[in-house]
């Protein structure tokens, strides 16, 4: 419903993707768009919650008219590598679970 709401212009993809991957993450699985980021306490570091196929990611973003996510990051001081996350990612989803 909120997908064909974006498509008649009546929702943005910004409010899409925050619901969307919300709902992903509160059910314990990935969120799709990568709009959720993390703290994590020891480090201080913010991070890009669990993210589902993040090669993918900006052509599912800019499907909703959303802009890179290496680009919405950087507010957070994230700097995005793809081949890096993936490798942290098992770390990452119980990081997710231990702080949730």
């Amino acid at each position: 419903m909120m997908r064909e709401a974006v498509k008649n212009k009546n929702a943005t993809g910004t409010a899409l993707a925050l619901l969307e991957d919300r709902v992903a993450l509160e059910e314990g699985k990935r969120q799709v768009y990568g709009s959720q980021i993390g703290r994590d306490n020891e480090t201080n570091k913010n991070y890009v919650l669990p993210l589902d196929d993040p090669d993918n990611v900006d052509k599912r973003r800019a499907e909703v008219g959303l802009g890179l996510l290496a680009e919405y990051v950087k507010s957070w001081d994230i700097i995005l590598n793809v081949e890096e996350y993936k490798k942290q990612l098992p770390e990452l989803e119980e990081r997710h679970k231990r702080q949730k």
